[in-house]
């Protein structure tokens, strides 16, 4: 398998990949109540988290950011930028189709899923299915055709 995502969180060691889906909503409440966020964060978050949970190259494009955020090409990289002083984006790239972006999840956010994970293991026993785990052959690693 080769690694095609354009959307990943920069590091996420101690926590496995099925508990991705977990991380992405920590890292998007986290910036939601964040005093310093701005409108068009939350919204560039959450379709990120969007892209992160279910791959589509087509949704990371300047257009899809003007229709679905309603951010302007411009707006979208300083809002980015914002984001990368603020430490919620480790690194992103924008040039013209291709844009990528590297998301930051903190130890305390990786403390966070743990600690989630084993709540909910506790709560309904290691036998049931944990219910942010993606379903079965659902894709977090994207296959070279």
């Amino acid at each position: 398998m080769h690694d095609l995502r354009k959307v990943r969180f920069a590091a996420i060691d101690g926590i496995e990949r099925a508990d991705l889906p977990l991380a992405n909503e920590i890292w998007l409440d986290d910036l939601y109540k964040a005093p310093w966020a701005p409108r068009e964060a939350m919204k560039l978050g959450c379709h990120l988290v969007r892209y992160m949970l279910k791959p589509d190259p087509a949704m990371l494009s300047f257009s899809q950011f003007e229709t679905v955020c309603q951010l302007t090409p411009e707006e979208a990289r300083k809002t980015m930028q914002l984001m990368k002083v603020f430490g919620v984006v480790d690194s992103y790239m924008c040039e013209r189709a291709d844009i990528r972006v590297s998301l930051t999840l903190s130890l305390l956010q990786r403390l966070r899923v743990l600690e989630t994970k084993h709540r909910f293991l506790t709560a309904l026993g290691s036998a049931i299915d944990i219910p942010w785990s993606p379903p079965a052959g659902f894709p977090l690693v994207e296959e070279a055709a």
